[in-house]
């Protein structure tokens, strides 16, 4: 194997060894941070179909640990470019307003305003700044709303119906109480924010037993759940892949690692004159060895220094590019450490794998090679 072609093969394979470890630690961190999937809220409690009364609401979570504060909402659905769309109206409660992650503009700040998301925008052909008609279920007149916002949507939904997630999705200011007939007093969710000592497991765990017994907070008749993190669909379906490319990474190393060891094992037969030459000027089994191990070395320290850049920056393209199409921030992440330790272990493993060749290059007879050439 020409040693240019075992070079570009080597830089290739670390390249993209480089550029799996860097997809594959985004979209872990994306599964396990609530924050990049819109979730801006530490508890979520929801009813679905029920309502929470502010007047049983407030005096439970006003005592509650660690809790700092907290925003009314409802499940929604609004028609917009002759699509039905999940949405949530979100009202105050007890200190800031708590909306989905904004990806960019503002969250709505007035009736007749709105934040979609990626793909909802994509559907109506609109961008933030711009305004378009929006219809309420149940109606048949749409509203000129104006779009303030760009979000990034944790799941919100009722039953099966259709839900928000990450790019789809619309957030309003909740309706004021009353507005029509039918409307029933309460809300159907409450995103509640609360301090480091109330976010630990024993708090949480206290919240829950709490809520379970409280009076004339929880309809008797729907669930009510607290949620730690509102998942969209496609955030579980991701979970259940992050490790393949971990493990797409492994098999690239073992790519690289078969270069490698088929290089020296083809340099080994095809410079058998050359080691011979070293040989008759003195060279002794240590040293022919160590000749060996160096070709690894070399060859691998290159790779790293090319492919090691190549594919991070590669790896972090292409995590923009996703990250654009399901509509989160890319935000993307560069695993250094991850990186860096590579470096020693492949170095390790060129010298593991040039043992053996080295070892036959060593008990290499001059004579008879010589002979033959």
């Amino acid at each position: 194997m020409p040693v240019r072609s075992a070079l570009a093969g080597t830089v290739l394979a670390v390249a993209a060894v480089a550029a799996a470890s860097t997809f594959g630690s985004n979209l872990v961190r994306l599964v396990h941070t609530p924050k990049l999937y819109g979730q801006t809220w530490d508890l979520a409690v929801d009813t679905q179909f029920g309502r929470l009364p502010p007047e049983t609401t407030v005096p439970f979570l006003q005592p509650q640990k660690g809790v700092t504060g907290w925003t009314y909402g409802d499940h929604l659905n609004v028609t917009i470019a002759g699509k039905n769309v999940a949405t949530i109206g979100l009202a105050p409660g007890q200190g800031r307003e708590t909306w989905p992650k904004i990806a960019e503009g503002r969250a709505p700040a007035a009736p007749d305003e709105i934040a979609l998301g990626t793909k909802t925008l994509a559907l109506a052909h609109k961008h933030v700044g711009q305004t378009l008609v929006v219809t309420p279920q149940g109606e048949t007149d749409g509203q000129p709303m104006h779009i303030v916002g760009r979000a990034v949507f944790p799941f919100f939904g009722q039953g099966d119906f259709n839900p928000t997630g990450l790019g789809e999705g619309a957030a309003i200011q909740d309706p004021p109480r009353g507005a029509t007939p039918d409307d029933r007093p309460g809300y159907n969710f409450v995103l509640v924010r609360v301090s480091a000592q109330g976010a630990t497991p024993a708090s949480i765990a206290t919240f829950r037993d709490n809520l379970a017994h409280a009076q004339g907070v929880c309809p008797q008749d729907q669930v009510c759940n607290v949620e730690t993190a509102k998942r969209p669909v496609d955030i579980l379906n991701y979970s259940r892949i992050q490790t393949t490319p971990v493990a797409l990474a492994g098999l690239l190393a073992l790519l690289a690692v078969a270069t490698v060891a088929h290089l020296l094992v083809t340099s080994i037969r095809r410079r058998r004159r050359d080691f011979a030459v070293l040989k008759t000027m003195g060279f002794v089994r240590r040293q022919v060895s160590a000749a060996v191990a160096w070709q690894a070395t070399t060859l691998v320290v290159l790779a790293l220094i090319v492919g090691l850049p190549l594919g991070a920056a590669a790896g972090r393209w292409v995590w923009q590019v996703f990250a654009d199409r399901i509509g989160i921030a890319p935000n993307p992440h560069i695993p250094l450490v991850t990186l860096l330790l590579f470096i020693p272990v492949a170095i390790a493993v060129a010298n593991v794998l040039a043992a053996g060749p080295g070892w036959v290059a060593g008990r290499l007879k001059p004579a008879p090679v010589l002979r033959t050439e």
